[in-house]
């Protein structure tokens, strides 16, 4: 798979061990099989200062994710990062769109103000367990874990997987490999190799 970024945004920070990490985390998202992920900045508040810096100045102008940073109620920071290209696939399941709108998303879908909307929520007390469908989660599983449908819990890999488990593993599988794909490229690429695909 080939992913460009023409910019000059990732060269700098590449020998940070905390961009590592966050590139290897950050795996499925760039390479596509997940439409987003979220991570908690954590540390004291110099320290999480310090690592948004290093995300802003490595992915500022990257044009194949974009990030969000979200201040919660309680002091806590997180980032949400997104790859629209992906997430417009996730939103061609009109029975996700369906189940955002009972949930109270704007009856008439926009991706970027589902997208707002849920930063909205994730700024309150009330986690939006809906998040799940952004991050690529069968709807089969947010559903059951929301208390929505019939499907019992099957078992907990990455997240809790409800009723027949098939599709579930298949997508789990998908961002496994693209985590892996990842930190390989880390571990046995230049810099300037890694530019061209992040």
């Amino acid at each position: 798979m080939s992913i460009n970024c023409n910019k000059n945004c990732c060269e700098n920070k590449l020998n940070s061990p905390y961009i590592k990490k966050i590139l290897e985390i950050l795996g499925p998202v760039i390479l596509g099989s997940k439409p987003a992920e979220i991570l908690n900045i954590s540390g004291e508040m110099n320290l999480k200062k310090n690592k948004l810096n290093e995300i802003e100045s490595f992915f500022d102008k990257c044009s194949k994710i974009n990030y969000k940073i979200i201040n919660t109620y309680d002091g806590g920071i997180r980032v949400l990062f997104i790859n629209k290209k992906s997430m417009s696939r996730v939103f061609t399941n009109k029975k996700c769109i369906n189940f955002l709108k009972f949930l109270g998303y704007p009856s008439d879908y926009d991706m970027e103000t589902y997208i707002n909307v849920l930063i909205n929520k994730l700024h309150s007390p009330n986690f939006p367990n809906e998040i799940g469908i952004f991050l690529g989660y069968p709807l089969k599983d947010v559903l059951g874990f929301m208390g929505y449908g019939k499907n019992e819990l099957y078992t907990t890999r990455v997240w809790k997987i409800y009723g027949d488990p098939s599709i579930s593993y298949e997508v789990c599988n998908s961002f496994l490999k693209d985590r892996a794909i990842m930190k390989e490229m880390i571990n046995n690429n230049s810099i300037s190799e890694l530019r061209s695909v992040i």
